[in-house]
């Protein structure tokens, strides 16, 4: 029954984390903009100082709070290289395609509009 109850809880705390970082991230990431190398050793920083600084840390900070900072810093610098925007693409057998503007933008191909009536208006 312990063991039930440990897998709950990381369950738990797995969603809790993924539903903050999705309101964090639709309401705050996005206006930060900051060098995603940052972001990545600052949550290198987070996983690694506590365990080598705090040997008596309190069991729920060490279970639950700091690694859900770290997960959700991982997240973040997922997302500022790139990692997120990809998409599956089922027309080409396995492979990614991206769907930032810059791709879309270079696929357009302007063409002249054709001018039917205007051998019509220069009759003499």
């Amino acid at each position: 029954m312990a063991i039930f109850i440990q897998i709950l809880s990381i369950v738990a705390g797995a969603i809790v984390v993924l539903v903050v970082y999705n309101v964090l991230k639709t309401y705050v990431l996005h206006k930060i903009k900051i060098n995603k190398w940052i972001v990545l050793v600052s949550s290198l920083v987070i996983f690694m100082v506590p365990m080598v600084m705090w040997k008596d840390m309190p069991i729920y900070l060490a279970n639950y709070i700091l690694p859900g900072i770290f997960v959700i810093l991982f997240l973040w610098f997922m997302d500022l290289s790139g990692f997120m925007k990809k998409g599956y693409n089922s027309k080409s057998k396995g492979s990614y395609t991206t769907t930032s503007k810059k791709d879309k933008k270079d696929d357009i191909v302007i063409r002249p509009k054709a001018k039917p009536n205007r051998v019509k208006n220069n009759k003499k």
